[in-house]
């Protein structure tokens, strides 16, 4: 089981949009077996109301960075999905042994990664500047959709078809936040044409008297909730901004007149035009500009509805592709620690804070840990400081074939009969370098290097006793149990390592 952290921001001034892809990447991830946090903000109504219903567990960005965080949550993989992400973040998750999976619309939040995901129309042809990124995944098949999106194409299909030629129930959505107050212009624009008779618009109450004063008092407004997707499923037409909402729109199958509301959404907005995903109103400065021009483009465009209700374009997979790019990145990694490697100790430095912190915080290895509780950052670099100083103590990293492997360290508990020295043996194995039979060569590796330093010793190491795999590695390196000793809920194993 590997963890990923997802990095986005959900606020009254940013919208919604980053938050909605990544809830549905959370839930392809945990589909595939992932566990995953969410790192960010989220402060908009509507934006805590689907991470609510996410259950999905948030913690804040340090001032510390990114990096931090991941490795405060154990986390194999960082996803990012916002624009202002630099990108030295891919540096800077280097240092903790974390890949770097990233969200870009064009040129916005375009950064190198490990995983790079384009998901807007029409991205696979366009041009890419070769930055050092891994795998680049582009095009609408890699959209994420949320789980109430393809809820609401199962309605949408079930739907009665209306009379063609008959009046019209309209949908306005322009974000969960609408920042730029754009649902009372396409509200303003849907009421002046004659087609609309039940129109409802969904918008934050601070947007109601705007909406009212373009569109009059009979419209039907609704504060932004979670289900909108199904009301918009029951809808003959919908108008939205150009945003994460419209290929949403485009997978449940629901005609949709877009409008480019901010610049991020004019190329994502210009290719479902082309493309024929949506019909096109134009820029919001555009209607702004000309309520009565944008109404009659607005009848002229309703009068071909029925070829714009179509769902072949965007099939609503897009987050278990990109999860399963995660996986292959992470077998990829793992490639290089081949069996014909050389396994090699060295002593732990203040560099490798970061990895140490990440791979003691995985969520299985704090699964057997004496404490099950995740090290904070600031903990963790005064631990590490202080086990660094302590001729107590030896703090080794294993490399295998050059890639870091795990980690071994020897504490110092005392001298019992005989004045022999006895050492406590604790081992990690990074995250990656589990399940390839690593284990004992990077026991052995640290006890090498550890006798080389001039230790003689004998060597002790405190188990539970259900977690087998680790009660078979020690027994196999030689280590015995020792009747009748225990270290609280621990079993207590006992080896004679000599110069």
């Amino acid at each position: 089981m590997s963890h990923a952290l997802l990095r986005c921001d959900a606020t009254p001034e940013g919208g919604v949009g980053h938050l909605v892809r990544v809830l549905s990447v959370a839930r392809a991830a945990r589909e595939a077996g992932w566990t995953v946090s969410l790192a960010g903000e989220v402060t908009s109504p509507l934006g805590r109301d689907l991470l609510a219903e996410s259950r999905l567990e948030r913690v804040d960005v340090p001032a510390a960075g990114l990096a931090v965080v991941a490795a405060e949550q154990g986390a194999a993989l960082v996803h990012v999905d916002d624009y202002a992400t630099g990108p030295e973040v891919r540096t800077e998750l280097a240092l903790a042994g974390t890949l770097l999976s990233s969200m870009e619309d064009g040129t916005f939040g375009r950064r190198p990664a490990d995983v790079v995901v384009d998901s807007t129309l029409g991205a696979e042809d366009a041009g890419r500047p070769d930055d050092g990124s891994g795998v680049v995944l582009r095009g609408i098949r890699y959209a994420p959709m949320r789980e109430d999106v393809l809820h609401a194409r199962e309605r949408r299909k079930a739907r009665v078809p209306r009379d063609p030629g008959g009046p019209l129930r309209a949908l306005v959505v322009a974000g969960g936040t609408d920042a730029v107050g754009a649902a009372a212009v396409l509200a303003g624009v849907a009421r002046a044409t004659a087609r609309v008779v039940d129109l409802v618009v969904v918008a934050p109450v601070a947007r109601w008297d705007d909406v009212r004063a373009l569109a009059g008092d009979d419209v039907d407004l609704r504060e932004p909730f979670p289900g909108v997707l199904d009301l918009a499923a029951d809808m003959d037409v919908v108008l939205s901004a150009a945003g994460t909402t419209a290929w949403e729109l485009a997978c449940i199958g629901v005609p949709t007149v877009l409008v480019a509301v901010v610049d991020n959404q004019v190329p994502g907005y210009e290719a479902a035009v082309a493309r024929r995903f949506a019909l096109g109103l134009g820029t919001l400065a555009e209607l702004r500009h000309d309520l009565v021009a944008g109404a009659g483009r607005l009848g002229a465009l309703l009068d071909d509805l029925s070829r714009y209700e179509r769902r072949d374009g965007v099939d609503g997979r897009g987050a278990s592709r990109i999860v399963a790019e995660w996986d292959a990145a992470l077998r990829e990694r793992t490639r290089a620690l081949a069996p014909d490697g050389r396994t090699v100790a060295r002593p732990a430095t203040s560099d490798d804070a970061l990895v140490l912190l990440r791979w003691r915080n995985d969520p299985s290895v704090r699964a057997v840990s004496r404490s099950s509780d995740p090290v904070p950052w600031d903990s963790h670099r005064t631990w590490l400081a202080r086990v660094l100083e302590d001729p107590a103590r030896r703090l080794y990293v294993v490399e295998h074939g050059g890639v870091q492997a795990g980690t071994v360290r020897f504490d110092r508990l005392g001298d019992e009969q005989g004045g022999e020295t006895e050492w406590e043996v604790s081992i990690t194995l990074a995250p990656e370098a589990r399940g390839r039979g690593m284990a004992g060569d990077v026991l052995a590796a640290a006890e090498d290097a550890f006798t080389a330093e001039g230790q003689g010793a004998r060597l002790v190491a405190a188990i539970l006793p259900d977690n087998a795999p680790s009660q078979r590695l020690f027994a196999r390196a030689g280590y015995a149990h020792v009747p009748h000793r225990r270290d609280g809920d621990f079993d207590v194993l006992v080896k004679e390592r000599r110069r």
